[in-house]
């Protein structure tokens, strides 16, 4: 008989003599065989907010923070990003970027490359040596990544910023002919610090609202790029505290351009307002920050 058979029937053996056990206990005259149960309690499981480690497959070191990877692209034929593609596994999410000749070929080699997290912790930035995209934005709507940006740099370059859904560990991966560049996301360990804000045209990454400040603090984000200038407004208990006038933008070539501008911030819970004229004229279209400034 095979050896499963015989562990099967030792099996049933033994539930039978247990059933024959259990059948003689109680509380019935003239059987005394067994003691009546013990109560029993019950307890709720313990929980934890520590996400399980998840490994996926391929090699290399997941990070959180900055420097999470640079590639140095001396000498690639990438100018442009293409194709931006995914992929979800019960394990991790794969993101892939391709890129493109100068005469819209693939391209061989990958372009110069920084991925990092920003401050906040809820946006990770690939920062990236090309001049051009034919994706602007992207909703994603994943487990871990809610949209995707590209975004026109003031030196020149590229950047994409993926938003976060939850906190997320990220390595990148590098393949030529043709170039791509692959970043893979699993559940990570740092809790964002604040969130972007987000609008039809304006979109600000750091701080987060929400976030803890200094007194001098940058303010940086995108818009449509159409938009040639933006305003920062300080409120605080609903009193003007400083008004920027306009601050360029990055234009050129549509999509999103970057800006950047540095705030002289009072003590306390104050407000930033950042608007640009949206594109119905039906008045500035802002979106708010809320900032403990210490």
């Amino acid at each position: 008989m095979p050896i499963h058979s015989l562990r099967c029937m030792r099996r049933l053996a033994g539930v039978l003599l247990i059933v024959a056990v259990a059948g003689c206990t109680g509380d019935g005259p003239g059987l005394g065989l067994g003691t009546p149960p013990k109560p029993t309690t019950t307890s709720s499981p313990v929980t934890s907010t520590v996400p399980p480690v998840v490994e996926c497959p391929g090699a290399g070191e997941f990070e959180e923070g900055s420097g999470i990877a640079v590639v140095d692209g001396e000498g690639s034929d990438s100018v442009s990003l293409g194709h931006i593609s995914w992929e979800i596994s019960d394990q991790c999410e794969t993101f892939v970027f391709e890129f493109e000749t100068a005469e819209g070929a693939p391209a061989t080699t990958v372009p110069d490359v920084a991925v990092s997290h920003l401050e906040s912790f809820q946006v990770i930035r690939l920062s990236l040596g090309v001049t051009s995209t034919v994706v602007s934005d992207q909703l994603v709507e994943t487990a871990l990544v809610d949209r995707l940006y590209v975004v026109r740099a003031f030196d020149g370059g590229m950047f994409v910023d993926l938003h976060l859904s939850a906190p997320a560990a990220a390595r990148a991966r590098v393949d030529a002919s043709p170039a791509r560049l692959t970043i893979d996301l699993r559940p990570g360990f740092v809790e964002f610090e604040g969130a972007s804000v987000t609008g039809e045209q304006v979109v600000v990454v750091s701080p987060g609202t929400g976030a803890s400040v200094d007194p001098v603090t940058r303010v940086m984000g995108y818009v449509r790029s159409e938009q040639p200038a933006i305003a920062l407004t300080v409120t605080q208990e609903g009193a003007v505290v400083t008004e920027t006038g306009t601050v360029a933008v990055e234009t050129g070539g549509g999509g999103w351009g970057e800006f950047s501008h540095e705030l002289g911030l009072p003590p306390g819970n104050i407000s930033v307002q950042v608007g640009v004229a949206s594109q119905d004229d039906d008045g500035p279209e802002q979106v708010t920050l809320d900032l403990a400034v210490s």
